[in-house]
């Protein structure tokens, strides 16, 4: 494009306003949008938490299954230099995003040979919805395009720097071009540290050195020695990783397993359908990876890319039009192949090519102007305003749906985990002497975990099942949006409960309360048993009673001592032995305590667990004596826990009797 060359100077000032933009976008307002803390976010803070205290410093993070590492790693510098807050999580993503941006340059500038062609997909990629979003993640996918980048920018300049250096006669691959074959390997192996979807790099490279290859017999004889400095650096630095990988195969497909959709060839067709129209038609519905239903391109953009596309086919005889083309649907398989299609986040590794195709399709228009209209004629004049004006359109397109559309969605309250966050942050501001509560949502939740900052707390879903503290002072973080019971029966078993702060949702509706419990708590069972059961647990009592084909069972569980048997309660009715099944449970419920939530190797001494059991009674129950008794057992033997009465005298069949009764 002659009449869109421009100068050194030129071109250093334009890509510095572009990447002023970038940072604009990517940085304004990270400290609040998005809002809270996500919990595949909160993972990467308290894994970053453990690798500055010495705790995990692994090649490869198991939880949350399994991760790769250097999201970790970066996180955990970038906490060590400003501080331990969700904003230095998304501030290591919006630096990966804004580089990405240079190194696109980069790239451009060697495929395109062209500074305004290079400029032209630096700002694409600057405003691309899609990629500012991803930018202010503090997630993992966003590394993938900046190391992906990285490495093809040093491949392509390396593979093209000999025909625009060699002298006459000078040998094919200069000491400058096979360090950059060695920078290329470097970032080439890096990908496969940063997300899964990278898995398809190796496949992209792979084809696309094939095609070339194949289009160009001399193509290998000029820059095979390069290539295999490129290969051998690229398998070194993968080789820790790699070698992980060979030995723990199980953890390497654990998180692919979990999401690839069905192989059938409708299923990927479908998918193959889905992921062509989020370019145009509708994208990804993840309100944390976008705008609802928002298509990758806005009109202007699209417009770009369809005449990209046409561009690359029509010169497919050309370097670049087989490696964008090929970018474009390696990259975009990651999404193909696996279950809610479109995913943005792991088609992430195309964003680079998106940008690249925009700027090569408006290259081909206005170079298609230049050899039609004379350099002075007003429509050529225009045309290059129109495409500042529709950049423009773009960016503030971008702008407007992020900040006012996107940042005001009061949904943002549950997809970011606010309210836990803001719950855990509260609780961990407590006084010290206070013993924790949380219900129901469980402690082991990263956004929980990172809100606490080490802070010690016991999570239980009191929706089943309720703890009371030993005789200390309590305070209990309550989602009373979800649990709308444990509030009200902390208030009828404690003399004083005092609600010392409350969270509201962004429609101003309650969310989440906490509770203060001071003094001895006020518990009466109907039914008095005080039977010890293996000297860890005693159950002192019980509630009875019965609603028309339910019977209701309150226990009272007392946590004498600290035990790390798992045992399931059991509550039977029995009786005559029943002729249809051959035993005499005629009802029963068995479960661990909690419902799960709060199994007894988490008990401590001194807490009371109140929990509620529910026995429905047959149809064809005949008139007669019943017992209703409770115990506990070992769900994988079978065994149950010894149960003893005060003195110490065993209990018959190991069970407690709590009621006999006559029934129907």
């Amino acid at each position: 494009m002659k009449s869109l060359r421009v100068t050194q100077r030129q071109t250093y000032l334009a890509l510095f306003a572009i990447l002023l933009l970038a940072a604009c976008l990517r940085l304004y307002r990270l400290d609040a949008l998005p809002p809270g803390l996500h919990y595949d976010e909160a993972f990467k803070g308290v894994v970053a938490r453990q690798i500055l205290a010495g705790a995990d410093r692994s090649l490869f993070f198991r939880e949350n299954f399994t991760e790769e590492p250097m999201m970790m790693y970066a996180t955990a510098l970038a906490f060590a230099f400003i501080g331990e807050t969700p904003w230095a999580i998304r501030l290591v993503s919006a630096l990966a995003g804004i580089a990405t941006i240079a190194a696109l340059y980069a790239l451009a500038r060697a495929l395109f040979r062209s500074r305004a062609l290079a400029l032209l997909a630096a700002f694409g990629l600057a405003i691309l919805y899609w990629h500012v979003n991803f930018s202010r993640l503090g997630m993992e996918p966003i590394l993938t395009p900046l190391m992906l980048t990285l490495a093809m920018g040093f491949l392509i300049r390396s593979l093209r720097e000999p025909l625009a250096h060699q002298r006459p006669g000078a040998a094919v691959g200069g000491r400058r071009s096979l360090v950059g074959f060695a920078l290329a390997g470097v970032f080439l192996g890096a990908t496969q540290y940063t997300y899964k979807a990278a898995l398809f790099v190796p496949v992209l490279v792979a084809a696309w050195l094939g095609v070339e290859t194949l289009a160009d017999q001399t193509f290998w004889t000029r820059h095979g020695r390069g290539l295999v400095i490129c290969a051998l650096v690229a398998v070194l630095v993968f080789a820790p990783l790699g070698l992980y990988f060979a030995a723990h195969p199980g953890e390497f497909l654990e998180r692919p397993s979990t999401v690839t959709a069905t192989t059938s060839a409708a299923s990927i067709a479908e998918n193959a359908l889905k992921v062509a129209g989020m370019f145009f038609v509708r994208g990804d519905e993840n309100p944390r990876s976008n705008l609802p239903g928002r298509p990758t391109l806005d009109p202007f953009l699209a417009l770009g890319f369809v005449a990209g596309l046409v561009a690359c086919v029509a010169r497919i005889h050309r370097t670049e039009a087989r490696l964008l083309l090929l970018w474009l649907g390696v990259m975009t398989l990651p999404s193909v192949l696996t279950d809610y299609a479109p995913h943005f986040g792991r088609s992430i590794g195309a964003t680079p090519a998106i940008a690249l195709v925009v700027a090569y399709g408006f290259g081909a228009i206005l170079q298609t102007l230049e050899r039609r209209l004379p350099a002075a004629d007003r429509r050529r004049v225009a045309a290059y305003c129109l495409l500042l004006a529709g950049l423009a359109f773009s960016t503030f397109a971008t702008a407007r749906d992020y900040f006012a559309v996107w940042g005001t969605r009061t949904g943002l309250f549950d997809s970011f985990d606010v309210g836990y966050l803001a719950l855990a942050e509260k609780l961990r501001a407590r006084p010290a002497d206070e013993t924790l509560y949380l219900s129901p949502v469980a402690e082991q939740h990263y956004t929980i975990q990172f809100g606490l900052a080490g802070r010690a707390a016991r999570s239980f879903d009191g929706r089943r099942v309720l703890v009371v503290p030993p005789a200390r002072p309590a305070a209990y973080g309550i989602v009373t949006r979800e649990d709308a019971r444990s509030l009200a029966r902390l208030e009828a078993i404690f003399p004083e409960v005092r609600v010392v702060g409350t969270i509201r949702d962004y429609l101003g509706n309650p969310y989440a309360a906490i509770a203060r419990v001071r003094g001895a708590p006020h518990l009466a069972p109907q039914v008095v048993v005080r039977a010890r059961l293996d000297d860890a647990i005693e159950l002192t009592g019980a509630d009875v009673t019965r609603e028309g084909k339910r019977i209701l069972i309150t226990a009272y569980w007392s946590c004498r001592a600290e035990t790390r048997t798992d045992y399931t309660v059991f509550a039977h009715l029995v009786g005559a032995r029943n002729p249809a099944t051959g035993s005499p449970v005629w009802a029963q419920e068995d479960t661990r305590p909690g419902r799960g939530s709060y199994p007894t190797p988490r008990w401590r001494a001194g807490e009371i667990v109140i929990e509620e059991y529910q026995l429905t009674l047959p149809a064809d129950l005949p008139r007669g004596e019943y017992t209703i008794e409770m115990g506990m057992y070992i769900l994988e033997t079978g065994a149950r826990a010894r149960v003893v009465d005060t003195r110490g005298a065993p209990m018959e069949s190991d069970r407690v009797v709590l009621k006999r009764i006559t029934l129907p």
